[in-house]
């Protein structure tokens, strides 16, 4: 009686493993099928097998549960009546195989058939990635390019080498972030960008997101950061110039200009800035070459014009200011007669950057008004 007992025990145990196994059995035969000149209708119903698979506290450890799912998946995505209607199938093959990749069984032997699934899995990952890119759907495009990270992390984990380059899936995965207004998207793929394959437009791209999503001192250590490794690099100066700029420190920022125009001696934008930062400073000879020399490189750039314009007529405002503390003594009138004479030679000076700004932006409010102003004082 015992041993009929324990006979009996063991048949049942046999019996629940594989009613347990069984769905990846099921997974198993409908690939089998399928691969055998079946139709989509086989791999549909490999689904709800592998979905019951991976969540069975049985199967969700063994290899072969995943294993068989990733590669169901993998069919799924790359058939063509199928990949429309299950638009996540790429995702859910290349979970499978990291968290068969994870699991590292000793056991399990089967690496060669994995990557006979996981190389055209990437290049079809890619491929979506591009077809997304070109129809502007940013957000599915910059997932897809995103995942290749995880499939050559398998790849490249078990000694294969990749056949999607990461460094370009990062690079192009960051412009579809930055299109689709993704920042936490964007941070996290110029982080890794970094990680795999660090170059100056990395560092200035990661900074000025850190600075959108508003981490000022984490993009300002990643300007310093690149900068140590691109000293010459005019995106980064630039950035290093702003952060001085926005400080008000005006004669650090100067440092930084004259290395960017040590790289680049017509760039109007770097001239412009130092003529500002020395109109901060107070040294108007500076200001005057240095917004000079912007203007003569990019004519149509306003800005230059328009603070030679402004520079002259604030000063000619300061002195209507002192001109209404005189009194009515003669030295007083003397005095009111001088500065205005001095108010309108400033007005005269005003007057061509105006009109040269005047000239490039007609629709300007605050230049036309400034404008009429110095006309108003310097009529004859």
């Amino acid at each position: 009686m015992k041993r009929l007992t324990l006979i009996t025990f063991l048949v049942a145990t046999a019996g629940f493993t594989f009613a347990q196994d069984g769905n990846n059995i099921c997974t198993w035969n409908a690939m089998n099928t399928y691969n055998s000149g079946g139709g989509p209708e086989d791999l549909e119903r490999g689904i709800k097998c592998t979905d019951e698979a991976a969540v069975n506290d049985a199967t969700v450890v063994k290899s072969k549960t995943w294993f068989y799912r990733g590669q169901l998946y993998t069919l799924i995505a790359q058939d063509k009546t199928l990949s429309p209607k299950y638009g996540t199938a790429v995702f859910e093959a290349i979970k499978a195989f990291k968290k068969l990749y994870e699991l590292n069984d000793p056991k399990f032997k089967d690496w060669e058939e994995v990557f006979k699934y996981l190389m055209p899995l990437a290049t079809n990952t890619f491929n979506t990635a591009v077809d997304n890119y070109q129809t502007k759907n940013y957000a599915q495009a910059f997932q897809y390019f995103y995942a290749i990270k995880d499939i050559n992390a398998i790849i490249e984990g078990k000694g294969q080498k990749a056949n999607i380059e990461l460094a370009v899936a990062l690079k192009n995965a960051a412009i579809c972030a930055e299109n689709a207004n993704d920042l936490p998207g964007a941070i996290n793929v110029y982080k890794d960008w970094l990680a795999v394959a660090p170059d100056a437009i990395a560092y200035r791209s990661y900074a000025v997101a850190l600075k959108k999503s508003g981490k000022a001192e984490e993009s300002k250590a990643i300007v310093t950061e690149g900068l140590a490794k691109y000293p010459k690099d005019a995106n980064l100066l630039v950035e290093k110039i702003n952060v001085y700029l926005e400080g008000a420190q005006y004669p650090e920022a100067l440092a930084y200009v004259n290395n960017l125009l040590d790289v680049e001696p017509n760039n109007d934008g770097a001239l412009f800035i130092k003529g500002l930062a020395y109109e901060k400073i107070g040294n108007e000879d500076s200001v005057v070459y240095y917004y000079t020399k912007a203007a003569e490189i990019n004519p149509k750039n306003i800005k230059p014009w328009n603070n030679l314009g402004a520079l002259y007529v604030n000063k000619a405002n300061l002195m209507v200011e002192e001109m209404n503390k005189l009194g009515n003594t003669s030295a007083d009138i003397k005095k009111y007669d001088e500065l205005k004479k001095q108010r309108r030679e400033l007005y005269l000076k005003a007057k061509p950057y105006l009109e040269k700004a005047k000239e490039i932006d007609p629709n300007d409010a605050q230049i036309t008004r400034t404008l009429k102003q110095v006309e108003l004082y310097t009529a004859d």
